[in-house]
């Protein structure tokens, strides 16, 4: 939904049916007319963004990171947003376990540790991750959780992947 949203703002119809059509016609009527309240599994998000990469973002990285992220703001809704705009980054942070859960409701889940308050730093755990060594989840993840801090702090995040394997990653982030 959010996907869809982003392309089509910033890129048009045009780029929204090039997009479309770069997805395996099994989730393609999913992705041109998604549903809020369905679940998805893992991997058409996968496939997805595998199109979005490739097709959107021409395969650049770094366009493709900053779509992530502003597709994870797209995706709360302003009054959310407005809300967040007030919370500290570590009551965001403690909800993120649940959120996941209800969002993603696959195997995916996520532990946060903050870090000492002096630092202003928290670790996230995402594990039953079936794509964690994708490149595309590898650059996705970090981007996601800067977006969705920016909401409380602002600008000047830091994120990064300290440990990846095949069903984990732990993401670094610094305020």
């Amino acid at each position: 939904m959010t996907a869809r949203r982003y392309v089509l703002s910033e890129y048009g119809a045009e780029m929204f049916d090039r997009y479309a059509a770069a997805v395996p016609e099994y989730i393609r009527q999913d992705v041109i007319e998604p549903v809020v309240s369905s679940w998805y599994p893992e991997e058409m998000l996968r496939e997805a963004l595998v199109a979005f990469h490739a097709e959107v973002c021409g395969g650049d990285d770094a366009v493709f990171s900053r779509a992530m992220e502003q597709c994870s703001v797209l995706g709360v809704h302003w009054f959310v947003q407005m809300l967040l705009s007030v919370a500290t980054p570590e009551y965001l942070l403690r909800l993120m376990p649940p959120t996941l859960r209800i969002s993603r409701r696959g195997p995916v889940r996520v532990a946060v540790q903050m870090g000492p308050t002096a630092e202003r730093s928290a670790t996230l755990r995402f594990t039953g991750q079936p794509y964690a060594t994708d490149p595309r989840y590898q650059l996705a993840t970090p981007a996601i959780v800067r977006g969705i801090l920016g909401l409380c702090v602002g600008p000047g995040i830091t994120t990064h992947l300290s440990y990846v394997d095949a069903s984990t990653q732990v993401c670094e982030a610094r305020w």
